[in-house]
């Protein structure tokens, strides 16, 4: 009987120790798997967080015009790669260069200090790559300076790869230019293109057309690797040796980087007990990853459990044939001793199967961080996972609030919570609700663990709660980000003691791999946003939000494909809103920007769905309607957008009128691509404005004639100022209290050799568009004071007035330029009058006062031109040291007919008087005219009533006494005759 019992029990005792190595096999097994799979894992996330590098340094390419070599420095020096990108050589710029821009390129180069810059290796290709910067530019990364990196193949196809794709693309194994014959290392390159700001990029035949280079990163493999091993990995060395390959094969040739050799490994001279090979992509490049398993990591095999099974299974055995043997005497001491060995082996099984869960639990965790995108959906997932494989009833993630009350926020949880988050009210201060195993954590940055909470005095406040839930023991991981504490993780089980050292070791990995996550998902939360809105502003205008005219092209080629196929039309709006220079000058760039907001919502609301509306920047919007069938269409929208403007727009408590001049052109009528149509609506547009404003053309081919006239024009009015084409004829002025010439208003002409007399109208408003009325205007006040000098010196003291422009008030030195004619000609300052439009006054007004007392203080007569037409206030008015006012011609030349127009002009005439200043009357051509001036006290006229403008020498013919009209209405003049009609 005592044998077969001792038989018995050795047969359990080898059974049982089988199971416990096949289950201990099993759980190293999986830690081996875990272990392959996190380096997998960690190269990934490495290279993906230099993947942002480089997407930050295009973001800096597609939000400049051009990006210069200081820039450039000043970006790579605040990435601080070296503490941030351990592994990165550097971020460096190859720009694409023609074959015929190459000696331009070279020369461009050694222009900024480079002189022995060249462009290597040498030959003829059709076009290079050479690198221009590489940052941080230190002795190594020289050795790259210029390089064409297309000239070599594996680099070559990677390139060709990530311009094709649009994305980051790794090349294959390379020797970097940068190596010496010291320390060589294999190295790789990652690619991101470049393209031309503002041109598409979206089809393979875009993205060749307009790339421009491509920002890249080198990196020299075991440099690469040696950040991650000294970051990630507390079990390399001595207990696992990997190899990685470049392609999907683990050949020799092929061999990038052996960990054996950075961490003093033995060489892998037998076969290993654990063995995986895995491919897995790298920047759309595949790499091989063989892993073995050392003796050091295969000691792991020798279970403690089943040594401790094995020996007492011994001496069970032994003590069971005592048992039997003392069975009458010692029945009840069998049974106990039994009972004990039966619940040690139970307890090594649990504690096997918790770490076992555990690990389980880290390697489905770390599967997680990689696959998910979002990072609220990784908290859930993860702490899903926590409670699905790991068992523990509720997992939850809290954040760090700083507010006042220091206050932990629960962002995502699993579990049997049923409302316990809601109730616990936990806070990270030091205080006793902060004191708990989460406050702790996130305060001293430490796991803290509640081992039950039936006895533990500092869970007092959340005793209840928790025990009505069945949670009897809790721990909480603080999750430590780059710049401190980012919250806590924490677990709650069922049983009271759950959280072993081996558990929590386990756990802190898991919630250092959480926090890792958390921060990389959010730096590229924060790239892809900055990305996002870079690609916004490529397309939007950033003031309006609108469609840009990027945008409106790719619209338009899209648009005009459906007009084809259904032959219909698409027409252009091209939108200029009028005297908006006005209203920045006057009220400031902040209200002329929210001027434009206001104007882009009606411009929205009128709009509607028939058309699309853009902005082109400025003061001007475009609108693209599709599928036009009908003229009408086109006419009802232009229509409906004059209409809209009537309304003023109240601005800072300003009423300000707002109101468009319109080109339309049509495709195909007047053009089938975008840049045509554009350029033949704004011809329109400018016609529109010539024809008064506040209106829409259509586009001719009148226009284009015209709009070459006046390119031609302009040319030739250079050439005119300087072949002395210019010349001036006078207006009288006319007392009409004394009947004689008081003055002479200076006029500009242009002779044009081939052509004669050519039109003020035509070529004062291209002098002023071009800027050219500033020498034109210099020209005049010079000329006008020497004929008024010498009319002088022949003893006829005529004022001679002159008009100035806005360009001229605000561009020119006035103040110097009056100041030089007087000097020059020696004519007496009270001579000269400067006539002002009120226009002038509403560039600075502050400025134009100062400038207009300025100018009085030396004498100088001023007088306010076109008074009435403008936007002038009588506030204004009264601190303007001016000394006459002129009526527009457009109020005197219905003064008969119109008593609007007569009203206005007698209004102006008591304005005048009120502020005791000289009122004259511009445009008189009729008797009619003339008595109703003299009869509401007007002081002054001029017009054709008396004479048209005249060379200076019939000037002469005014210096009689008296000048009186003949009777009737002819317009003649005749001097030295009787003063009656002017004396009445």
């Amino acid at each position: 009987m005592p044998w077969l019992v001792l038989c018995s029990v050795l047969l359990l005792t080898y059974a049982l120790e089988n199971a416990v190595s096949r289950n201990n096999r099993e759980n190293v097994r999986e830690h081996f798997d875990f272990r392959s799979n996190e380096i997998v894992v960690n190269i990934e996330n490495r290279l993906r967080g230099y993947e942002q590098v480089l997407l930050g340094a295009k973001a800096l390419f597609v939000s400049s015009v051009s990006v210069e070599r200081d820039e450039f420095r000043e970006y790579v020096s605040r990435l601080m790669l070296q503490q941030q990108y351990p592994g990165i050589q550097g971020v460096g710029f190859s720009q694409l260069v023609k074959a015929s821009a190459k000696e331009a390129h070279i020369r461009h180069i050694r222009g900024q200090g480079f002189p022995q810059y060249t462009i290597r290796p040498d030959g003829m290709r059709d076009f290079y790559t050479s690198i221009i910067y590489l940052e941080p530019f230190d002795w190594r990364n020289q050795r790259a300076f210029g390089y064409d990196m297309y000239s070599e193949a594996v680099r070559r196809a990677a390139m060709k790869r990530a311009r094709d794709e649009n994305r980051a693309i790794v090349s294959g194994k390379v020797t970097l230019v940068q190596e010496t014959e010291n320390n060589m290392q294999p190295g790789f390159l990652m690619y991101l293109p470049v393209y031309r700001n503002g041109q598409p990029d979206d089809t393979p035949a875009d993205r060749r057309k307009n790339l421009i280079g491509w920002v890249y990163a080198p990196f020299r493999m075991f440099d690469l690797m040696h950040g991650i091993l000294g970051q990630h990995f507390g079990e390399i060395g001595n207990s696992l040796v990997f190899y990685i390959y470049d392609g999907n094969r683990p050949l020799q040739a092929a061999l990038m980087y052996n960990s054996g050799a950075e961490t003093g490994a033995p060489a892998a001279d037998r076969e290993p007990v654990f063995r995986s090979i895995r491919t897995f992509d790298v920047g759309g490049h595949l790499w091989t990853i063989e892993v073995r398993s050392l003796p050091n990591f295969e000691s792991r095999l020798k279970s403690h459990d089943a040594q401790f099974i094995r020996i007492a299974g011994g001496l069970g055995s032994m003590l069971a044939c005592l048992i039997v043997w003392l069975l009458v005497t010692g029945r009840d001491r069998a049974f106990a001793i039994a009972r004990v060995m039966t619940r040690e082996l139970r307890e090594s099984e649990s504690h096997t199967s918790r770490l076992n869960r555990s690990l389980k639990l880290l390697s489905d965790c770390n599967m997680a961080l990689v696959r998910t995108e979002e990072e609220n959906q990784l908290l859930s997932e993860i702490c899903r996972l926590i409670v699905m494989r790991g068992g523990y009833l509720l997992a939850w993630v809290g954040f760090a609030e700083h507010d006042e009350a220091k206050t932990v926020r629960p962002v995502a949880q699993a579990g049997f919570e049923k409302g316990y988050l809601n109730s616990v009210n936990v806070t990270w201060a030091d205080t006793e609700r902060g004191r708990g195993p989460t406050g702790t954590a996130i305060r001293t940055g430490l796991p803290n663990i509640n081992q039950d909470y039936l006895d533990n005095p500092l869970m007092a406040p959340w005793r209840e709660a928790a025990l009505q839930r069945g949670y009897r023991s809790s721990i909480a991981l603080p999750l430590i980000g780059n710049k401190g504490v980012l919250g806590a993780l924490t677990l709650y089980s069922q049983e009271p003691f759950a959280f072993s050292s081996e558990e929590v070791q386990l756990l802190e990995e898991l919630a250092g791999d959480l926090a890792y996550g958390i921060e990389t998902l959010r730096t590229r939360a924060e790239h892809k946003r900055a990305e996002e809105q870079l690609s916004f502003m490529a397309y939007h205008d950033p003031l309006t939000q609108l469609p840009n005219r990027r945008l409106l092209r790719s619209r338009f080629d899209q648009k005009i494909i459906a007009a084809g196929r259904n032959s219909a039309h698409v027409a252009m709006l091209y939108l200029g809103l009028d005297n908006f220079k006005q209203v920045n000058d006057t009220l400031g760039h902040s209200q002329g920007d929210r001027l434009l907001l206001l104007v882009a919502e009606r411009l929205n609301r009128c709009i509607g769905n028939t058309g699309m509306l853009g902005r082109n920047g400025g003061d001007q919007f475009v609108v693209l309607m599709a599928d036009v069938r009908q003229p009408a269409c086109i006419d009802a929208v232009a229509r409906s957008i004059i209409e809209a403007f009537t309304e003023p727009f109240t601005v800072e408590n300003n009423l300000i009128n707002a109101t468009f001049s319109i080109g339309i052109s049509v495709f195909p009528n007047d053009g089938t691509d975008f840049d045509a149509l554009f350029k033949k609506a704004d011809t329109a547009m400018f016609y529109a404005k010539d024809s008064g404003r506040n209106t829409y053309c259509f586009y001719t081919e009148q226009m284009n004639s015209d709009g070459m006239e006046q390119m031609w024009l302009q040319g030739q009015l250079r050439g005119g100022l300087k072949n002395r084409e210019l010349l001036l004829h006078y207006q009288p002025q006319i007392d009409l209290s004394r009947g004689c010439i008081s003055g002479v208003e200076a006029l500009l002409r242009w002779k044009h050799p081939e052509r004669g007399m050519i039109s003020p109208a035509k070529f004062i408003p291209l002098a002023e568009r071009s800027g050219l009325i500033i020498p034109i205007g210099e020209w005049v006040l010079n000329e006008a004071c020497r004929q008024a000098k010498s009319w002088f010196d022949e003893g006829y003291p005529l004022v001679v007035a002159v008009n100035l422009s806005v360009l001229q008030f605000k561009r020119g030195n006035l103040l110097e330029t009056v100041a030089h004619a007087l000097e020059n000609s020696g004519l007496p300052p009270s001579l000269l009058e400067l006539e002002l439009t009120e226009s002038i006054l509403l560039q600075d007004q502050e400025a134009a006062i100062e400038t207009i007392a300025e100018l009085k203080k030396r004498g100088i007569k001023l007088s306010i031109d076109d008074f009435g037409t403008g936007y002038s206030s009588l506030s204004y008015l009264k601190r303007l040291a001016v000394d006459k006012l002129k009526i527009d011609q457009s109020f005197v030349r219905d003064l008969a007919s119109n008593p609007e127009d007569a009203a206005i002009a007698r209004a102006i005439i008591l304005l005048g008087h009120a502020l005791q200043l000289t009122v004259i009357a511009e445009g008189v051509e009729t008797k009619a005219q003339l008595d109703f001036l003299k009869n509401e006290g007007c002081d002054e006229v001029q017009g054709f009533y008396f004479s048209r403008p005249v060379p200076a020498a019939e000037i002469a013919g005014w210096f009689a006494q008296d000048v009186s009209p003949v009777h009737g209405d002819s317009g003649r003049v005749m001097q030295n005759e009787c003063l009656d009609e002017l004396g009445d």
